[in-house]
């Protein structure tokens, strides 16, 4: 949490402007999970540093600009057709891999939940821009889901931080959080899998 520590006494000393910034690049390297960092943001905005409103908004402008960059680099390599072969044990080989299996299981869906797990909110936007699909739909469907997405963790963030006076117990209820959040997630998708099986059985 110390890294986490020190990005939050950047954006105290610098604003709005370092929100962006922080925010935009930590999707990508932050070394704790993005739903602590947007509860950290929501926090912020409780107190004199950040104004709620703003804060909200500049923080999804940056999970846009997450979104769009990869959407971006995967149509690059899409036009250079494909990741190299001599890239293979890439992460952006991995991540676009991952993200083809998704699509072509789901389709468009898998765009609509991709944001609420770690690894998938990455692979998505980069694959369908490898896939060509038009970024308006990309948009619609994608960010609608990253605003859900964002809103349920910054609010979670800004509740905390209306209510708890030191980083201490944040940092403590987010970890409670985040466990309860990974269990109903876990208990969702066995249950899942249990009714695939069953209707498997029945045919």
């Amino acid at each position: 949490m110390d890294d986490l520590m020190f990005f939050v006494d950047i954006i105290r000393q610098h604003g709005y402007i370092a929100l962006f910034l922080i925010t935009a690049v930590g999707l990508f390297i932050f070394p704790v999970p993005n739903e602590v960092l947007l509860m950290s943001v929501g926090l912020l905005a409780t107190t004199k540093y950040l104004d709620p409103i703003p804060t909200f908004f500049i923080l999804f402008s940056s999970i846009l600009c997450h979104g769009t960059i990869l959407y971006v680099i995967g149509s690059v390599v899409s036009k250079r057709k494909g990741l190299s072969t001599k890239k293979k044990s890439s992460i952006w080989h991995t991540r676009a891999e991952k993200g083809k299996e998704l699509l072509d299981k789901y389709g468009l869906k898998a765009v609509s939940f991709s944001y609420f797990f770690p690894f998938i909110r990455h692979a998505v936007p980069f694959s369908i821009g490898i896939s060509k699909v038009p970024f308006h739909l990309f948009v619609l469907v994608g960010f609608s889901s990253a605003f859900v997405w964002m809103s349920i963790y910054f609010f979670i963030g800004f509740y905390y931080g209306r209510t708890i006076n030191d980083w201490e117990s944040f940092v403590i209820q987010i970890i409670y959080t985040l466990i309860v959040v990974a269990s109903i997630i876990v208990i969702f998708q066995l249950w899942k899998r249990r009714r695939q099986k069953q209707k498997r059985y029945e045919h």
